[in-house]
This record gives C-alpha cells, sequence and structure tokens, in this order.
C-alpha cells in the first residue's frame, strides 16, 4: 500500500499505487533482540493519564470501535477534517501529512493540526491512525529533504548506511536495520504522534522478505550495511523495530494502536523451522501489536495457509485482523454482490471488512458495519 502520489493537495490530481506483496517470551533471545534504550523524542511527548494501556485492554476498545467498520483513505478533492469527521466508520486510517511536500508553499510537508485532528477523531471518540511506511525511503518526506538537501537533488557521493537498493517495482528500499533508519522512524513517529492521532499504521513490513529474498537487489556502491543474514534474522530484525515503534508511540499516548500491514507469516519466517529466537520475538510483536491488516484476502489467488496463519497466529493471540479487498481483484463481480461476499467470509473468519473500488485510496467507501466474534484477548 505504499503512496506514490507525492500526496498532492486536495486540487491537484494524483496517483496512490497499492504495493501487493506477492509462547512464553524467552529471556535468552540473542544479542540483536534485545531493546534498544530509546532517547527521549525530539519534542517531549504529553503526560496523559492512562485509562487502558494494557493489550487486552486495547483488544476491547478496538473490537468495539470495528464494529462499525473502518476506512483507508491518504489524500483526495476533499482529503480535509471536515470531511473526514463526517464519515461514519468507528475507525479510520489516514495519511497525516495533508499535503505532499512538493506541492505545499513552503517546499516541507504540512500535517494536519491537533486542532484538526481532534475534530476528526472526534475528540478521541473515533480512533484516526497515521500512516508510517517503515521500510521504504519516501522521497518525498520532509527526512529526505533533510538528509539530501532537497527532493529532486542528486545523492551525495557518501551515502548514508540506511540508503538501500531499489526493486525491479521501483521501491527505494531501506536498511531498515540500522541505527540511523531507526532514528529517521522514531523521528517520524514523534512529529505524527504531535498532531494527536491515535496510533499508527506501519506499511510495508513485508520487506524483511524482500530483502532476504529478492535476488536482484542491487547495493548501490556495491556496500550493505553490517545486519542480519538471511530470512529468519530480517523477520526478527523487522518486528524488532515495530517493537521500537509501538514502544515510542505509546510514550506520547499509553493507549495508541498499532496496526501493521501483511507480513502474515513473519512469525513462522522468524522461527526458522525451531528456532526459540524467533518464538520469543513473534511473541514479543504480538504484544506490540493490535491488528494486521491484509490485502485482497478473500480473492481467489489466496492461499488457505494464510487465512489458517491469521487465525493460528494473530486472532487466536488477541489480535484483530483487518481485510482490505479490492474490486479490481474481483473482476467478475458487480459491487454489491462482492460486498455481501466479503460480507459473508468476514462472518465466518471472524476478520473486520473493509472493500475499495480500486487502489487509489483517494476517496472513502461505506462502512460494512460487522460484528464477527471477538478474538481472545491476552492475557
Amino acid at each position: 500500500m505504499t503512496i506514490t502520489s507525492l500526496l498532492r493537495p486536495a486540487a491537484l490530481s494524483g496517483l496512490i499505487a497499492a504495493c501487493l506483496p506477492g509462547m512464553a517470551r524467552a529471556q535468552d533471545a540473542s544479542a540483536a533482540l534485545q531493546p534498544v534504550l530509546l532517547q527521549p523524542p525530539a519534542t517531549q511527548p504529553p503526560a496523559p493519564e492512562c485509562v487502558m494501556s494494557s493489550a487486552r485492554a486495547r483488544a476491547v476498545h478496538l473490537a468495539r470501535s470495528l464494529q462499525d467498520g473502518f476506512a483507508v483513505q491518504y489524500w483526495g478533492t476533499t482529503y480535509d477534517a471536515d470531511t473526514l469527521s463526517r464519515q461514519p466508520h468507528g475507525l479510520l486510517i489516514l495519511e497525516v501529512t495533508r499535503i505532499g511536500a512538493p506541492y505545499s508553499d513552503t517546499g516541507r510537508e504540512v500535517l494536519f493540526t491537533p486542532e484538526e485532528m481532534a475534530k476528526i477523531n472526534r475528540n478521541g471518540a473515533r480512533p484516526a491512525l497515521g500512516y508510517l511506511n517503515v521500510s521504504e525511503i519516501e522521497h518525498y518526506r520532509d527526512y529526505w529533504i533533510d538528509q539530501m538537501g532537497g527532493i529532486d537533488v542528486a545523492p551525495p557521493a557518501v551515502l548514508p548506511d540506511w540508503y538501500g537498493p531499489t526493486t525491479v517495482h521501483k521501491e527505494h528500499l531501506s536498511a531498515f536495520w540500522t541505527e540511523a533508519w531507526h532514528k529517521i522512524i522514531l523521528e517520524r513517529v514523534d512529529r505524527l504522534m504531535g498532531t494527536g492521532i491515535d496510533g499508527l499504521f506501519l506499511d510495508d513490513v513485508l520487506h524483511y522478505y524482500s530483502h532476504a529474498m529478492d535476488k536482484t537487489l542491487v547495493w548501490p556502491q556495491g556496500k550493505r550495511p553490517d545486519g542480519p543474514a538471511d530470512a529468519p534474522a530480517m523477520a526478527r530484525e523487522m518486528m524488532r523495530l515495530v517493537g521500537l515503534v509501538a514502544d515510542r508511540a505509546r510514550q506520547w499516548k499509553c493507549d495508541a494502536y498499532v496496526v501493521v500491514n501483511n507480513g502474515v507469516f513473519i512469525g513462522r519466517d522468524a522461527a526458522g523451522g525451531a528456532d526459540p529466537r524467533g518464538r520469543a520475538a513473534f511473541s514479543d510483536y504480538l504484544d506490540r501489536i493490535d491488528a494486521i491488516m491484509v490485502e485482497n484476502v478473500s480473492a481467489p489467488s489466496t492461499h488457505a495457509h494464510t487465512t489458517e496463519a491469521l487465525q493460528e497466529d494473530y486472532r487466536s493471540q488477541g489480535v484483530a485482523v483487518l481485510s482490505l479487498d479490492i474490486a479490481t481483484q474481483f473482476p467478475d463481480q458487480k459491487p454489491e454482490e462482492l460486498r455481501a461476499l466479503i460480507a459473508q467470509k468476514a462472518s465466518e473468519t471472524g476478520f473486520y471488512p473493509y472493500v475499495t473500488a480500486d487502489n487509489v485510496f483517494n476517496q472513502v467507501y461505506p462502512p460494512m458495519r460487522t460484528a464477527p466474534p471477538a478474538p481472545a484477548a491476552p492475557e
């Protein structure tokens, strides 16, 4: 679900393309899995009173919100606080950047203000989550401008450690395991959470697999930073990054929600068969996240093992499953028939569904109010 519109302002047209990529905690995990001591946020977060600070409490509240459905929007002609505030969905996944850096008067991103965010989330009554890509380098973000000196400038002669290869699909990957990239992402978390957003939607978690298995990747200047060398280690490092992000978000808001996009098999990949380090890392990962979204899980091409893993690895552990199905993946279905089909599958699987007409994400579609059985909340 990578954003490629450069976040145009409402008056400009654009394109957003989706990237559809193809247990007690052990104490003896490897040093690479040990928590990293977080530096204080650049902007000091408030010290809110914690009403619900446990995974169990978040699961209960999230399930209530999701009964009224969820929606995803990143831009559009009516992408403003007033319009978003009127959407009837129980949860919104949004792009916090209202106008992208290339299109703003200052050449910097324009984010929703805390006042606008309070209107969108109805003063906290309806959660809104902010988009954050944890593994791709987005050249239209302020961090790129700060690091490179502009949007269209040539990269420096000596590249930073986090500057990774580009895939054949033109996705610019970060070296997501490096401390330099962690610093960029955590500063981004501070900025997003400072707007009053209720949590984060973490995209492209699955790129741990791209790094491990894509043989076409060519590192710039032929230099790859030291780090994980295989799929299990890559998966564990990605889960560690997600944990850092979740912990940082909850420094700002103790009950902040964290939803990851795809990466269904990350726990199984991390275990590499029977590696206790992988099981420990996945247990910790499940403690940090509140839901996983899977795109086109209802499509005929989706393997049964995906649904099986979602049930066994996530729902049974108290992690909600959101399904986002795109109508273009079902060319033989009429819109209303497709919604009825998805609703039926959601009822059977216990997933929370949403159906879009395409992968542009420039408008909100009607909520799908289903009430699947709530997952068992973790102790």
